[in-house]
């Protein structure tokens, strides 16, 4: 028989296996069966009496394809082609695309679930082609935790699992700047993957091995090259360590140069975690006397301008959380962008508590939501109520806390027609129950959003403001960003960030994060002698290079809250000037009539775009001066 014969369906061995076999036998002496095969006697193609009636009798068989002989036959392929896909002569993810169907039609069979996952699991390993995608690979292996026992095929599991591991250590790999740490973790990553090698030659057996073998080659190639790409990084930093040893000697009344660059602990536009996280110590207090005001409490919007720090307050939520609480954070930005309907909505956030759930809970063993049954709004709800009562089970007398980010995103899909406006009722009901909080975040307050919005919620919301840094948060953010941060800054560096950024914490991440790489240039690029702190002109450096095209994210976001021709003028009239305004002096520089300008400057203040000076005559002035700079120049 040629190639094409052999992986045709109507290959003989495919066709031979009788109907009662496959009605009658589990997927265990199937596979016994397949491998079986693969050693059949050489003799077995010379009985041509045997063949001769095969030959006139085979087309009076039953030959329909079942789900189950579709498996065989893949199987089949899988023993013939051992050492090519070990080797890489054949494509391996070719080949799992090609028979896809038919480990995913076995999926309702014993078993059925765990050689589908494995096969899906092995082909998003193969496609795994750089560092950063074996650290992203984790996240798809998670089922495996929550497999029935016992295990079909124990040692494939155990091989993906260790994969997983591997993945792990790729991940801190990423997310450390130490080169000592990097190298702890790769070389960790490296190990662990030798000896993974070893048990999947001893332990685990076809048909799944060759495909084990393949990943475990791909994965090792790739890092072993990225330790080979760390070793040349480390060899051009330590060429500068010794340059520097050599330098010349620095005043007495400066900090040595260190010898190697200094890392930067800044996070910019990322949420932040413990202990990155600093300040907002009110923010918590108000939301936790919310909390403990009553039985059943309040739902919270925390709202203010982009890059103020919400996203990092509701993912920390689990800090100020009553006991036991369970905090189930949710983008509304992301889940809404692809959404068309409420189900699908319901859905999405259902996916999001279950995954939170599961993780917390793994001896659960909660099925993941079935999408057949979120197919209409109403059959959504009552799902959705479902899992939320499953949670309540779990918690015992703890609380769930839905944090739902970027709240706004829902009104805008309700406008846009794609979620019904049932949605908000929905979500008040829910509240209602003694157990279930939630905590909103958002642009406005809810009273600033439509009436829609507004109106389920009424009465039972509390808005809780998020602002700028205080001096003394500001301060010690700049200065101290984590416990292990050894570098110092001039005194009027720090004031300058905290005057130029009015404690917007975005900004004041960003200016550190380009005043710390300035200062590492000049240290081991240009090879400079200086003092060996960021300094007042190190600050001046970058605001006056790149700073407006590296914070366009913020600046633009702000500019994009305006909604008004007049508000617009407004803001690059107050531009022109440094200094403060006068109500009367701005009225004349805008053409606007007082009431209309008083409208506008209601509406800076409230989104924290401009200030009202206290004084016997008041005056404004924006809240962060590069914000003023950013218009005059750019608008």
């Amino acid at each position: 028989m040629n190639e094409a014969a052999d992986r045709s369906p109507r290959d003989p061995l495919a066709r031979r296996i009788p109907w009662q076999w496959i009605q009658e036998r589990s997927i265990i002496q199937r596979n016994e069966f397949v491998r079986s095969q693969l050693h059949w006697d050489p003799a077995w193609t010379n009985r041509l009496p045997q063949r001769l009636v095969w030959q006139l009798s085979h087309s009076l068989r039953w030959r329909e394809q079942t789900a189950l002989t579709r498996y065989c036959h893949f199987l089949f392929c899988l023993f013939r082609d051992q050492q090519p896909l070990a080797a890489g002569e054949i494509n391996a993810i070719d080949l799992l695309a090609e028979f896809e169907d038919a480990y995913h039609g076995i999926k309702q069979y014993p078993h059925g679930a765990e050689i589908f996952n494995s096969y899906s699991a092995i082909v998003t390993l193969l496609k795994a082609s750089t560092l950063q995608q074996l650290g992203e690979t984790q996240s798809h292996l998670a089922v495996f935790d929550s497999l029935p026992q016992p295990l079909l095929r124990l040692a494939v599991i155990d091989s993906l699992r260790a994969f997983a591991d591997v993945s792990r250590q790729v991940e801190i790999y990423h997310q450390v700047t130490n080169l000592n740490q990097q190298a702890t973790v790769l070389n960790l990553a490296a190990s662990r993957l030798q000896k993974l090698g070893a048990f999947i030659q001893e332990q685990v057996s076809p048909p799944e091995q060759a495909l084990l073998i393949r990943v475990h080659h791909q994965w090792q190639e790739i890092i072993t090259t990225a330790q080979g790409e760390w070793a040349k990084s480390s060899l051009r930093q330590m060429a500068r360590s010794e340059k520097q040893q050599v330098a010349a000697t620095v005043t007495a009344d400066t900090v040595l140069k260190q010898a190697m660059p200094f890392d930067n602990p800044y996070i910019v536009g990322d949420p932040v975690y413990p202990p990155l996280f600093k300040g907002r110590r009110d923010i918590f207090n108000a939301i936790s006397k919310v909390w403990a005001a009553k039985t059943n409490p309040d739902s919270i919007i925390v709202y203010g301008h982009r890059r103020m720090g919400k996203s990092s307050i509701l993912r920390n939520l689990a800090q100020e959380a009553p006991t036991n609480s369970l905090v189930v954070y949710a983008d509304m930005a992301g889940e809404t962008s692809f959404v068309d309907s409420t189900a699908t909505l319901l859905l999405n956030l259902a996916d999001r508590l279950h995954e939170t759930l599961s993780r917390t809970f793994p001896d659960a063993q909660l099925p993941p939501p079935d999408e057949a049954a979120y197919s209409s709004a109403a059959r959504a709800q009552t799902q959705f109520s479902r899992l939320t009562n499953q949670a309540r089970d779990l918690l015992g007398s703890g609380t769930l806390i839905l944090a739902l980010d970027e709240f706004e995103a829902i009104e805008r899909a309700v406008e846009e027609g794609k979620i019904g406006k049932e949605i908000f009722q929905f979500l008040r009901t829910k509240t209602q129950e003694p157990w279930l909080t939630l905590v909103f975040g958002g642009l406005h307050t809810l009273d600033e959003m439509s009436r829609d919005y507004e109106q389920p919620f009424y009465g039972s919301y509390t808005n809780i403001p998020v602002s700028y840094l205080t001096h003394q948060d500001a301060w010690d953010l700049i200065t101290n960003p984590t416990p292990d941060f050894t570098l110092n800054y001039e005194h009027e560096a720090v004031e300058q960030i905290i005057t130029l950024t009015g404690g917007q914490p975005y900004l004041v991440q960003l200016v550190c994060r380009d005043a710390l790489d300035h200062l590492n240039y000049e240290l081991f690029d240009q090879n400079k002698t200086r003092d060996t702190r960021i300094l007042l002109s190190d600050v001046e450096a970058v605001v006056a290079g790149d700073f407006f095209r590296h914070g366009t994210v913020y600046f633009d976001g702000v500019w994009h809250q305006t909604t008004e021709d007049g508000q617009r003028t407004m803001l690059k009239t107050l531009a022109q000037q440094d200094s403060s305004w006068l109500l009367d002096e701005l009225a004349a520089a805008c053409s606007l009539s007082q009431d209309a300008l008083l409208r506008h400057l209601r509406w800076a203040e409230r989104h924290d775009v401009l200030r009202k000076l206290d004084g016997d005559v008041p005056r404004w002035e924006f809240y962060v001066p590069l914000m003023r700079q950013w218009i005059r120049e750019r608008r």
